[in-house]
C-alpha cells in the first residue's frame, strides 16, 4: 500500500457488560467494566500497523483525560501529526454490551473535532498513496478531500459511520463523488439513499461517483460492489462477545488485502475474517492480529 494516513477519532472506550439494556427510567447492573483504547480511525491505524503497514495517524487528543494512555495505545503508528488540544478532554465513548454481543454507544467527541488540517505540512499528501477517513468532522473532511487536487492519484477510502449518515446524503454527497472506496453498513446505506434493496442503493451510490463499495451486513455477511461487479460472501459462525470495533476490523482486512493486490473476493473475505475475530473478544483492538498471526 505504500504510505497511508488515517484520520478520525481516537477515544477511550468505557465498556460495560450488562445482561440487558435498561429501559427509560429503569436501572441495570453492570457485570464488567473495562477502560480500553478505541476510536474508529485509531483502530484501523493500529490494525494496519500491526500487519506491517507504514501508517500515519491524523487526529487529536486533549490535555485532561487519558492523553498518555491514548498516545501509547497507538503502538507503532506514526504520531508525527497527532495534535494535543489545550483545555479540552480527549474523546470518550460509553459502550454498553449485552449478552448477545449487541451494543449501544454514547460518544463524547472532545478533542477529536478540533483537529486542524491546516497544520499538516502542505507537501505531506504528496508522499501518500492512501488516505482513510473514518467519521471525520465535516470541515476536516472537506479539507482532506482537497488533497486529491494536489495528488490526483491519491486513493481515499471513506467510512462515514452513522454519526454522519444520520445527517442524510446532502452533507457528504460532494465527498462521495471523490471517494474511491466506501464502507457502510445496511442502516447507513438506508440513511444515504432511503429504504431500498441493497442492489438499488449501490447503483445510486455508484451514480454519485463512488468507485468501490463494501457493505457490512452483520450476521448476513458482506457485499463488494463496483460498477461492473458484485460479490456476496456469508459471515463466519462465531460466538459474539462484543461487536465494538468489528466494522473497523473489517476495514483493516479490506485495506490490507487491497494493499497486497488480492482479488476482490479474497479482499472481501479478509474483511469478514477480521471482523469475526474482533467480535469474539471484549474491546475494539483485542482481536486484531499482528503480522504472522493471520495468514490472510
Amino acid at each position: 500500500m505504500g504510505k497511508i494516513a488515517v484520520h478520525g477519532f481516537v477515544n477511550t472506550d468505557i465498556i460495560c457488560q450488562v445482561d440487558a439494556f435498561a429501559e427509560v427510567d429503569q436501572e441495570t447492573e453492570v457485570s464488567s467494566l473495562q477502560f480500553l483504547p478505541g476510536g474508529s480511525a485509531a483502530n484501523v491505524a493500529v490494525g494496519l500497523s500491526r500487519l506491517g503497514e507504514e501508517v500515519y495517524f491524523l487526529g487529536a487528543v486533549g490535555q485532561h483525560a487519558y492523553t498518555s494512555f491514548l498516545l501509547e495505545s497507538m503502538e507503532k503508528v506514526r504520531r508525527d501529526h497527532i495534535q494535543i488540544v489545550d483545555e479540552v478532554s480527549s474523546g470518550m465513548v460509553m459502550v454498553l454490551v449485552d449478552k448477545q454481543g449487541l451494543r449501544t454507544m454514547y460518544t463524547y467527541p472532545g478533542a477529536n473535532v478540533q483537529y486542524e488540517v491546516s497544520r499538516v505540512p502542505d507537501d505531506f499528501c504528496l508522499d501518500l498513496d492512501f488516505l482513510h477517513l473514518s467519521s471525520p468532522h465535516l470541515s476536516s473532511a472537506e479539507q482532506l478531500f482537497e488533497w486529491k487536487k494536489k495528488k490526483p492519484k491519491l486513493r481515499i477510502s471513506f467510512d462515514p459511520s452513522s454519526l454522519l449518515t444520520k445527517k442524510g446524503l446532502g452533507p457528504i454527497e460532494a465527498f462521495l463523488a471523490q471517494t474511491d472506496i466506501l464502507f457502510v453498513n445496511r442502516s447507513e446505506l438506508q440513511d444515504l439513499v432511503g429504504d431500498r434493496i441493497v442492489e438499488q442503493a449501490l447503483q445510486d451510490l455508484h451514480c454519485l461517483g463512488v468507485k468501490e463499495i463494501f457493505v457490512k451486513l452483520g450476521k448476513e455477511g458482506a457485499v463488494y460492489s463496483s460498477a461492473s461487479e458484485r460479490i456476496y460472501l456469508p459471515s463466519l459462525t462465531v460466538k459474539a462477545v462484543d461487536s465494538t470495533g468489528s466494522g473497523d476490523a473489517f476495514a483493516v482486512g479490506v485495506l490490507y488485502g487491497l494493499s497486497k493486490g488480492w482479488d476482490k473476493g479474497k479482499v472481501l473475505q479478509a474483511g469478514i475474517t477480521l471482523g469475526a475475530r474482533v467480535v469474539q473478544q471484549v474491546g475494539a483492538r483485542t482481536g486484531l492480529p499482528y503480522a504472522g498471526e493471520w495468514g490472510g
